[in-house]
């Protein structure tokens, strides 16, 4: 009898234990935003006659809440051509995609061609929905680097989007979309996702930029001065941002006077200055400290390498003194590749585009623009017949 009593209580043990873990799951279900809940993003970019657009949720394994936008036409004639994922750059959002108008932004261009449109957003990007726990007021909301987006952002959307579709996906990066793609596409199966990717002011090293901002910043190691101040989050906009050119400033390579778009990205021949408000408004957004950090540390080194933690954290986390390369040579040959760079691009340098071009096992279609600088490739006047069209036409082909 005192047996059955044992074996009943271990019974009772396990329903209680499964109970707990139901509980747990419907408490983060309960957090998790409905599917109809929204950011915005549709309701403030995309016009509800011409396209459908909804918003999804995608969830990190740390928490993270990433809006995913999905847009399609709604033109009944329209052949379907399957899933596109854009992403964009650094301190910027989804709408960087739909800033523009229908016949001057990749996301309506592709949606009217046929595509199903899906817009990917970084954890601190404006449209998306926060975290589980943190929220953006919270220093540990900030507490990420590049090597996130890499190995836990990038992969969880390409997934979300290939269980939705069932297809392979159609893959557009801008600026750091460019890098994140290229190491999360080195590093193992969720470049099998993938059918094409097309990759503006590509991005795979930083040893040769010749921004005069960025690499004065980064050889001040004003990255370092503000991680030693306790700087979790990034904005260009805020006190940090003012303590950021503060200190930049001090360089003779960097000239306060004059305008810093051109000090960044270099001289863009063809950007829209009449939108430059409109443009402001939207991209200049907050990013992680150690994010930008990460790309201080590339310009200094030279190298696409995961995050510095320093000599001994090093050595504990990578069982090395430096942290490990990305090996864009382990890309398969098989993936088609589209490089679009520009001969003014500051930041995507074009002798760190040849040094790319060199390490891929296989060989890319490559459109240059010698007057396009960085800017040029989402914001420019003639970036729709100069990119946009050849992109289109490359997925098609």
């Amino acid at each position: 009898m005192h047996y059955l009593n044992v074996i009943g209580m271990e019974v009772l043990g396990v329903v209680y234990f499964f109970f707990l873990l139901m509980l747990q799951d419907a408490v983060v279900r309960a957090q998790l935003p409905s599917p109809s809940q929204s950011t915005g993003f549709c309701e403030s970019f995309v016009s509800p006659t011409i396209y459908k657009c909804t918003e999804e949720v995608v969830q990190t394994e740390d928490g993270y809440l990433l809006a995913v936008q999905r847009i399609s036409t709604t033109n009944p004639l329209t052949v379907a051509k399957g899933p596109a994922f854009l992403y964009h750059g650094i301190m910027e959002g989804g709408e960087t995609w739909v800033l523009n108008p229908s016949n001057g932004s990749l996301a309506f261009m592709m949606a009217n061609s046929g595509y199903e449109v899906w817009i990917g957003n970084t954890r601190s990007s404006n449209y998306t929905f926060g975290h589980l726990k943190y929220t953006r007021n919270d220093k540990e909301f900030w507490d990420w680097t590049w090597d996130n987006l890499v190995k836990t952002d990038l992969p969880a959307m390409l997934q979300h989007v290939y269980d939705s579709s069932k297809e392979q996906i159609n893959y557009v990066g801008y600026s750091q979309g460019t890098m994140t793609a290229l190491a999360t596409f080195s590093e193992g199966p969720t470049v099998n996702l993938v059918s094409k990717a097309a990759l503006l002011s590509p991005i795979a090293s930083l040893g040769h930029i010749s921004s005069p901002i960025a690499s004065a910043a980064s050889y001040l190691f004003v990255d370092e001065i503000l991680l030693l101040a306790g700087v979790a989050e990034f904005n260009a906009y805020s006190d940090t941002g003012k303590k950021f050119m503060d200190i930049t400033c001090t360089s003779s390579e960097v000239d306060c006077r004059h305008e810093f778009m051109s000090q960044i990205t270099g001289t863009n021949c063809c950007f829209n200055a009449s939108r430059k408000s409109f443009y402001d408004r939207y991209s200049i957004q907050s990013t992680s400290m150690r994010n930008l950090a990460q790309m201080a540390q590339m310009v200094r080194s030279g190298r696409f390498s995961m995050y510095d933690h320093g000599f001994w954290n090093n050595l504990k986390k990578y069982n090395s003194f430096f942290p490990p390369e990305y090996d864009v040579s382990a890309i398969p040959a098989t993936l088609p590749i589209l490089l679009a760079h520009g001969g003014n691009d500051s930041l995507a340098d074009p002798d760190d585009v040849a040094d790319l071009i060199q390490k891929l096992q296989g060989t890319p279609q490559v459109i240059y623009l010698p007057q396009y600088a960085h800017a040029d490739f989402v914001m420019g006047t003639n970036a729709s017949a100069d990119v946009y069209t050849p992109i289109i036409s490359f997925f098609q082909a």
